[in-house]
């Protein structure tokens, strides 16, 4: 009885609608999470690009990883490293200076209005080939 009168109430005050509302058939959404992570993920390979890393070399996938405190979807981007050779050796070595490019980029851009980023996690393959058998990668 006592949550009728408040929804009745609150009704009246116009704070909250009690049915839901239909959207419009001839009005489209242009963001869905599967386009926030493919603009994520747009904007990180074109920075690796500019870096000298292609997608032979490393493999970009960006989805969602939670819900923050103001109900936006957290995104994070995971790099696996598919072929070790120089150039991704000398890539992460400046790993700091790359994130700082990237989230540069994302903060430039606007899909932090609809989402927050949670940062780059990496993953290299179980072996390591490419590289002789005296390197040395840290």
């Amino acid at each position: 009885m006592m949550q009728a009168l408040t929804v009745g109430m609150m009704e009246r005050l116009g704070i909250r609608s009690t049915t839901a509302m239909s959207p419009p058939e001839d009005v489209t959404s242009e963001l869905s999470p599967s386009s926030l992570s493919s603009d994520y993920e747009e904007l990180i390979t074109e920075c690796l690009h500019f870096l000298g890393l292609s997608p032979d070399q490393v493999r970009i996938s960006v989805r969602p990883v939670g819900v923050n405190a103001a109900g936006l979807d957290v995104y994070a981007a995971f790099v696996k490293v598919v072929r070790w050779d120089p150039a991704v050796i000398k890539a992460m070595t400046r790993m700091p200076y790359i994130e700082k490019k990237i989230e540069r980029r994302i903060r430039l851009s606007d899909v932090l209005r609809y989402s927050a980023f949670a940062g780059l996690w990496f993953r290299s393959p179980s072996s390591l080939e490419g590289l002789g058998k005296d390197a040395a990668v840290h």
